[in-house]
């Protein structure tokens, strides 16, 4: 089973991060370039079948003065809804922040518990 990518349906949203999607023998891993954020500024929440990934990247100029010459990183909010396989156990979720990349594990199981979570970002 694979998993899915949504269309952002809110209009806060400023920007939409790359994000690979890939599975092993024990879970589905989601990796998400997020480079130059702090690990309190993302936010993730599983309800049901929806995985939610929001955040914000701050703007280096919003501090100061400053003109871009060339202006290629995306700033702001940003938001990836992922349907998830039935299969995923929800009460073992991880996800890990290191080097740019948030990477969230989603085990395996036969049976999953539709209660809605709140995942920690750990950091190394």
């Amino acid at each position: 089973m694979h998993l899915v990518g949504l269309s952002t349906a809110s209009s806060n949203v400023e920007w939409v991060p790359n994000t690979d999607i890939y599975e092993n023998e024990s879970s589905f891993v989601v990796r998400i370039e997020v480079a130059g954020m702090n690990r309190d500024d993302i936010h993730i929440h599983l309800a049901e079948r929806t995985l939610v990934v929001r955040g914000r990247r701050p703007e280096p100029c919003r501090t100061g003065r400053c003109s871009f010459r060339q202006m290629e990183i995306d700033y702001g909010i940003f938001e990836r809804r992922l349907v998830i396989p039935r299969t995923v156990d929800g009460t073992r979720v991880k996800a890990n922040y290191r080097n740019g990349f948030l990477t969230i594990d989603l085990p395996k199981v036969a049976k999953s518990d539709p209660t809605p979570l709140r995942v920690a970002i750990e950091e190394d």
